[in-house]
């Protein structure tokens, strides 16, 4: 296959091949990735591994907000950091792996968690908001401002060979505080918990494929479906979930189906 497109580089069609050859995706979906804006709330496990793919896949910008700096016990699962990094702000490290990933990717970092209070001015700007963050007060704040803005939200979460994954369409379906309208008591103590690479591996490339879907019209996302797997056990499923009518954050919209 010979494609011509005067918006794109020859090395670029050839990055991208690949995945123009998808039936339904082409050269519209690898527009719309580019011209696109992803805000990530975390580049750990899950959130790095959203911005790696993004990042292979094409998306023209990304922003990413992770507080700290590396430490060793990041390494066993962080797909955006070395040994090298170790003592370094998290995203500056964040930042360098993904411009050697895919220079054409412009990179916006912010030094800090997201929090009720900086959440608007880290992904107001974005077209699509991907959840990486392992505390549900950060898991909530992102969903209040995806709904408020109107703003697909990716949200995934995993707990040592768990994962967790939807995606919300406000107005349309199932937002997060309609799953979880409080945080589940076990989460209620947890800052270190268990993990290896391959549950957060897994969860971050489900939802770089939802973010891939939302943006580009290909395929079917997890429109009120979150889907469930424990690679320890090898189970897997995909449940219904549906908007609920006393829900805080998303019960004011319009319910239109999907």
């Amino acid at each position: 296959m010979t494609l011509h497109a005067p918006d794109f580089t020859k090395f670029q069609l050839d990055r991208y091949s690949r995945q123009l050859r998808l039936d339904g995706f082409g050269l519209e979906g690898q527009r719309r990735l580019r011209d696109a804006h992803v805000a990530i709330s975390r580049g750990g496990g899950v959130g790095g591994t959203v911005a790696s793919h993004l990042a292979m896949a094409g998306v023209g910008h990304l922003t990413v907000a992770h507080g700290g700096e590396i430490v060793p016990e990041y390494l066993n699962r962080m797909l955006l950091a070395s040994p090298k990094d170790v003592g370094r702000p998290c995203v500056d490290a964040f930042a360098d792996s993904l411009a050697r990933i895919n220079p054409d990717v412009q990179v916006t970092t912010y030094p800090e968690y997201v929090t009720d209070d900086n959440v608007r001015r880290i992904v107001g700007d974005a077209d699509l908001i991907a959840d990486g963050a392992p505390l549900f007060e950060e898991r909530y704040a992102l969903n209040k401002a995806a709904v408020e803005l109107g703003r697909p939200l990716v949200s995934g979460a995993m707990y040592d060979t768990e994962g967790y994954i939807t995606t919300v369409q406000p107005g349309r379906t199932a937002c997060l505080s309609c799953i979880y309208p409080t945080k589940p008591p076990y989460w209620t103590d947890i800052k270190v918990f268990p993990a290896m690479s391959t549950a957060p591996g897994m969860v971050g490339a489900v939802m770089a494929m939802e973010v891939i879907k939302v943006l580009t019209g290909f395929a079917e996302p997890l429109n009120n479906q979150l889907m469930f797997f424990d690679l320890r056990t090898n189970v897997s499923r995909l449940l219904k979930v549906a908007r609920r009518p006393d829900c805080t954050a998303c019960s004011h919209l319009d319910n239109n189906d999907v």
